[in-house]
């Protein structure tokens, strides 16, 4: 494809290349109502590790694909 088409998909494809090779990193987050909240959103949670998960908790997470904040740590 030529012209504003073909940066179009370029762009596409090239985001969704940085997208699924980036390095997820794990995040602060504080535990309320039985999600965990970093800055001003708020996930449903699983704990991959033996850790506090009472309200006001500070946890480490990772964001999972699902939308998951896993807990990996405190």
């Amino acid at each position: 494809m030529n012209g504003i088409d073909g940066l179009a998909e370029a762009l596409r494809t090239g985001r969704k290349r940085a997208r699924e090779n980036a390095e997820q990193k794990a995040q602060r987050g504080v535990i309320e109502d039985g999600r965990v909240r970093i800055g001003a959103r708020s996930y449903p949670m699983k704990a991959a590790v033996d850790a506090d998960t009472s309200d006001g908790s500070r946890v480490w997470v990772q964001i999972a694909r699902d939308g998951t904040a896993v807990i990996i740590g405190a």
